[in-house]
């Protein structure tokens, strides 16, 4: 507002009763610190906020003591998100730690870099691949963000990928040798944390790969039968003692399985030897 139209506003305000004036600054402060923190620019902000990039950047500053009601709950409207690729504008950067154990998690599933990288309209040998699967640049340097738009697009690839086995064994070995974990090692709530650790249900050493089958098969039977009994996959999960992500898959991997009535006979050919 103008200051005319502010003054008359802010009279109307006051003969209401409904004038709230000026709160401190250190709540929509501290609001913007953890924006920042989670990956959120000050110019997404203001996009969210519905406010001005000078209005953000004067609450930002230390010396401004007071802010006006409105845009504190303007700013304490926006919630932290989990992911900043999702709400973070498309040019902007955001932290790659998650984009990256995703294209490597489809590597140990069977997706080369160059079937990847059509897929994600990159250059296979291009510094963001580099980035992407941990290779370090000319000067020794690993990428520690990405465009959230690339983000974004890595995140809807995993998602439709991760629980189709990919093609080449050599891929699969890559993952091996690099002790990159599966798709469904990685749970969806902590992928995105710098801090995440991979499922272990399923990540044992070669030398077991027999025994993993067979406990894997014993697994399957187990959802099978659960399944059939009409449970959901939280509570099978629960029963099994592994994640929801791990039954989902193996319901998946059934062929015919008894929820559909069609049968009780198991795939197989699941990749386990990757």
């Amino acid at each position: 507002m103008c200051k005319p139209c502010y003054d008359r506003h802010r009279y109307r305000q006051k003969a209401y009763g409904r004038w709230k004036g000026h709160v401190l600054a250190d709540s929509a402060r501290a609001r913007l610190d953890e924006l920042r923190a989670a990956g959120v620019n000050a110019s997404q902000v203001a996009k969210l906020a519905g406010l001005g990039h000078t209005t953000v950047a004067r609450i930002a500053d230390p010396d401004r003591a007071r802010v006006s009601t409105a845009v504190e709950a303007a700013i304490l409207a926006i919630e932290i998100p989990d992911r900043p690729g999702d709400v973070a504008a498309p040019n902007a950067l955001v932290p790659i730690v998650g984009a990256r154990r995703r294209i490597q998690a489809l590597v140990s599933y069977g997706y080369p870099q160059s079937h990847l990288s059509r897929e994600l309209n990159m250059h296979p040998g291009g510094r963001t691949m580099a980035g992407l699967v941990g290779r370090t640049d000319s000067e020794g340097r690993v990428a520690h963000t990405i465009t959230a738009e690339r983000e974004r697009a890595i995140k809807v690839l995993f998602d439709r990928l991760q629980h189709v086995p990919g093609p080449s064994d050599a891929a699969r070995r890559c993952g091996e040798r690099n002790g990159w974990p599966l798709p469904l090692e990685w749970d969806e709530t902590t992928i995105d944390q710098p801090d995440g650790q991979p499922v272990e249900s399923r990540w044992t050493p070669a030398s077991t790969r027999e025994e993993q089958r067979e406990q894997v098969a014993l697994r399957r039977e187990q959802v099978s039968a659960l399944t059939a009994r009409g449970f959901g996959a939280v509570e099978i999960a629960s029963r099994l003692e592994v994640s929801a992500d791990v039954v989902t898959a193996d319901r998946a991997r059934i062929t015919n399985h008894p929820a559909l009535g069609l049968g009780h006979g198991l795939d197989q050919d699941w990749g386990l030897d990757r």
